[in-house]
């Protein structure tokens, strides 16, 4: 079975490198533990470097349309973060995209020495960022979706698109953020207030957690991205997706 996890890790890599799918065999996958070990074997063969860490699926909404019971989590590839209003050719596979929070990190996090808290993040955090992520498979439609597949590929991250940070801005101070969605300036999402911050606040606790105990770090630098859904399913070659974050700014992708 380690050699199947190789194996599978490497064929994901190998299609997320050349933007393809096939029918690779991953309902060979039996536990969230080798979920996860697939995961790292296939970034560790795409030899990329790790920029972050990224939460997705943190909405029943979200979780319902990628057949996900948990929030899914995953590295954000360095070559996979690219500036906002950047042309984005979509790949096969692709699922749709989502707006995401980015918390850029001051120091690292998590501690190994200190309980994992919500306090614990805030203390680490020096800015935030506006980001759009897409999501999206290495494989075709007839492999099962569910939290296992998702997970062993890539967590499903297909590339984020970031805004400019604002700095010196904290968890307590989006209270009343707002994050509307639009498709070539046609709105198609909003998010609202309070419940945009319980949900994030949810997956940084869930995320903090699979890092800890995988006794991974995500050092200074380096961000948190977290996906506020809903996922936008109708991501087609020559529309522009904005979120606009408000006193954030805004971010936006085009697909070509």
């Amino acid at each position: 079975m380690r050699a199947s996890v190789a194996e599978l890790g490497e064929a994901l890599a190998f299609n997320r490198s050349g933007g393809i799918i096939d029918d690779l065999p991953l309902q060979l996958i039996s536990s969230e533990q080798m979920a996860e070990e697939v995961q790292d074997a296939a970034l560790a063969a795409m030899d990329d470097n790790v920029a972050g860490y990224f939460a997705t699926a943190t909405i029943p909404a979200t979780r319902r349309i990628l057949q996900c019971e948990v929030p899914l989590f995953g590295p954000l590839a360095a070559s996979s973060l690219l500036p906002s209003h950047s042309h984005f050719r979509l790949p096969p596979g692709v699922l749709g995209a989502e707006w995401s929070l980015g918390l850029l990190m001051g120091d690292s996090y998590p501690d190994p020495h200190r309980p994992v808290t919500l306090a614990l993040i805030e203390e680490a955090i020096i800015g935030c960022v506006p980001m759009i992520t897409i999501l999206g498979r290495r494989v075709r439609g007839g492999v099962p979706l569910n939290s296992w597949t998702a997970t062993a590929d890539f967590g499903l991250h297909v590339a984020s698109v970031r805004g400019a940070p604002a700095f010196d801005r904290h968890l307590a101070d989006l209270k009343g953020l707002e994050v509307v969605a639009s498709m070539n300036g046609a709105v198609v999402g909003r998010s609202r207030g309070e419940r945009v911050m319980s949900d994030i606040r949810e997956a940084i606790a869930s995320l903090s957690l699979y890092l800890a105990r995988r006794s991974r770090q995500v050092p200074p630098g380096n961000l948190i991205a977290i996906g506020g859904g809903p996922l936008i399913l109708q991501a087609v070659v020559g529309q522009a997706f904005t979120a606009d974050f408000g006193g954030l700014g805004a971010v936006e992708v085009v697909f070509g």
